[in-house]
């Protein structure tokens, strides 16, 4: 059975990030396993830079042997206060290995990001929503996080982590062009997902690094204002909508 780690547990102000462990288990056939934070926390204070950020990475490595893991999500940010730096480049990393790896223990939104690999091979680009505006055509959409994967990039740079202003974190300059943002629910029984086009790419110093701006029909923004699935979503090269909910199954 397929082995998925939760390295730590959702992030306290996390929306609909929690799973039953055994619904995922019966319906999915994906087993949860709980990894303690303390796996990686245990490093104690590491470089700020690069060389501290890459230890984090080769920890997670380790614990990905240890368990036997096909996927990891992490509770990143508790490593501000213990590492002091970020999981920002690890993550990113193991995403670009086809290691589905996902932020702030969401596990939804790894579920979500190991169906977007088996679809396609990549894993996406998992951001929150930070502005929405509507249009004559329909609607454009900002989202934003502090990690992509490098692959997913025709540029990046590297930065600090937004919420903390330590540690690595990645701005990230993305293809124009084709998209779909998707999210399953943590109940397993919905599934989000919609074409869209990326038509822009921008940085601002007052949100998470890697910025990039979609358009799609305006019933996106009235999901995300009234029935959102949770914050998180995954951005994923090409349109697969609909392949992606006939492999999900929910709807």
């Amino acid at each position: 059975m397929e082995k998925l780690g939760v390295v730590g547990f959702p992030s306290d102000w996390l929306i609909a990030s929690q799973v039953d462990y055994k619904l995922v288990e019966d319906k999915l056939g994906i087993e949860l396993v709980d990894v303690p934070i303390e796996e990686v926390t245990s490093l104690g204070v590491v470089d700020k830079g690069m060389a501290g950020a890459e230890k984090i990475y080769e920890r997670l490595k380790e614990i990905i042997a240890k368990y036997e893991l096909s996927g990891l999500t992490l509770r990143c940010f508790d490593l501000l206060s213990t590492v002091q730096n970020t999981g920002c480049i690890a993550l990113s990393k193991l995403n670009d290995e086809g290691i589905p790896a996902a932020c702030e223990g969401d596990i939804p939104a790894l579920l979500t990001m190991l169906f977007c690999k088996r679809l396609t091979g990549c894993c996406g680009f998992q951001a929150n929503p930070a502005r929405i505006e509507m249009t004559d055509k329909g609607c454009r959409l900002l989202f934003a996080h502090c990690t992509i994967p490098l692959c997913m990039c025709k540029e990046h740079s590297y930065t600090t982590h937004f919420e903390s202003g330590i540690g690595v974190a990645i701005h990230g300059e993305l293809p124009l062009g084709d998209y779909t943002l998707v999210k399953m629910s943590g109940m397993l029984d919905r599934v989000f997902a919609e074409d869209v086009q990326l038509v822009a790419n921008q940085y601002e110093a007052n949100l998470c690094r890697t910025q990039v701006w979609l358009e799609g029909p305006a019933s996106i923004a009235d999901y995300l204002l009234h029935r959102p699935i949770a914050n998180h979503h995954i951005i994923l090269p090409g349109h697969h909508a609909a392949a992606l909910k006939s492999l999900i199954g929910f709807e």
